[in-house]
């Protein structure tokens, strides 16, 4: 995946999930550093000032070595000033690049995360990360998944992206899932790894999804031909059938999926998930795959 998503795919934050371990030993292989290295430059922070050696800091982040070593004006400076980050986070990182331990609980790890990130100091942000997969719930990991995306944390991405995908069912009617951007409702409805037994709660989830803000509408044609037919339940179709006498705006989508059906659909196209599937009827000893046709959806079922 790529490591940052521009301004109109990136998904929102959440709320901090609770965290209940603690990280005093790193886990990963750090970078080896010397217990006695002189400090040579004075970051300030907030009014706070940290003594660190610059050749440490920058052997640890691409963001100090530009700092240190660049051609801007703070690499002949003794005292430079860091704006843009919290204090207590900004210790707590310090004592990680000297001491290669780093200080996690439930109330920090998002912002050690974040300012860790703005510092490119990737020792750190791993640790992080490790400690927010093994955190993952059903409860947080459809936000984890969009913080995860908006900071470029591939591994929490994917590890919250499977739980997602295999617990679709329980996940698709939280709030969080509402503020995921188009692309990342895409990306979960295209997978094979989505574990759903059927298609019904797929375009349940897009049509909730859609009617949260009308200005989706223009992506819901796009969103249904992700949608297997043939795996849509009877009794769900006979339901959406009798939605398209309300005034509501799933209505209204549903009223334009009668008019507009994906090519998809209609040819029969799509392809079926890696998973278990349910037929809707037998005839014959056979099992009969049901397509939808244009030009009217009723036609197919009354």
């Amino acid at each position: 995946m790529a490591c940052r998503a521009d301004t109109e795919l990136q998904p929102p934050s959440f709320e901090p999930p609770l965290l209940s371990e603690q990280i005093n030993q790193t886990e990963e292989e750090q970078l080896a550093v010397e217990p006695d290295v002189i400090p040579d430059v004075t970051l300030k922070v907030e009014g706070e000032s940290f003594y660190v050696n610059r050749g440490r800091l920058a052997l640890q982040s691409p963001y100090f070595r530009a700092l240190f070593f660049g051609c801007g004006v703070e690499s002949s400076r003794r005292r430079i000033e860091i704006k843009g980050v919290n204090v207590e986070h900004f210790r707590i990182l310090m004592e990680h690049s000297r001491t290669c331990n780093l200080a996690l609980d439930r109330n920090n790890v998002l912002e050690i995360l974040r300012t860790a990130d703005y510092l490119q100091l990737e020792g750190a942000r791993l640790l992080c990360s490790k400690f927010l997969e093994r955190e993952l719930h059903l409860s947080n990991c459809v936000g984890m998944m969009a913080f995860a995306w908006q900071l470029g944390c591939s591994q929490l991405y994917t590890a919250a992206r499977q739980v997602v995908l295999t617990h679709f069912s329980a996940v698709y009617t939280q709030e969080d899932f509402l503020s995921l951007s188009k692309e990342s409702i895409a990306d979960l409805l295209a997978s094979d790894d989505l574990t759903i037994m059927k298609d019904d709660l797929a375009l349940e989830a897009v049509l909730r999804w859609v009617a949260f803000d009308p200005k989706r509408e223009e992506h819901f044609l796009e969103l249904i031909e992700l949608v297997r037919p043939e795996s849509l339940s009877l009794p769900f179709l006979t339901e959406l059938l009798t939605r398209m006498k309300s005034s509501d705006h799933r209505a209204q989508l549903i009223c334009k999926l009668n008019q507009y059906f994906p090519a998809s659909w209609s040819m029969g196209r799509s392809v079926r998930r890696t998973r278990a599937g349910e037929t809707l009827f037998v005839l014959g000893g056979f099992p009969k795959t049901f397509f939808l046709n244009p030009p009217n959806l009723a036609r197919q079922f009354l």
